[in-house]
């Protein structure tokens, strides 16, 4: 059960890896628009807190701490920085 835990996890965080690359234009990543509230930006970095916590630190110890307001509160974080968050993810 380990092993397909760790398959869908790794599929899903390449995906979100893929879509962030995906953007274009970097500030289109922290723009919200409409009824959307969260940019994609602070999405990729409120998925990639979430796994760090629950995850990481709570389950494999890693020590991380978790920091949720900044998780929706940064902006403008560079795209090569968000990537390294889902590889370190």
């Amino acid at each position: 059960m380990i092993e397909s835990v760790k398959k869908l996890f790794g599929r899903d965080l390449r995906r979100l890896f893929r879509e962030i690359e995906a953007f274009d234009n970097e500030a289109a990543l922290w723009q919200t628009g409409g009824d959307v509230k969260n940019s994609a930006g602070n999405l990729c970095l409120h998925l990639c807190g979430n796994l760090q916590t629950y995850i990481g630190a709570v389950l494999g110890g890693t020590g991380y701490v978790r920091d949720r307001d900044a998780e929706f509160s940064l902006k403008d974080i560079p795209r090569e920085k968000l990537l390294r968050t889902i590889k370190t993810t």
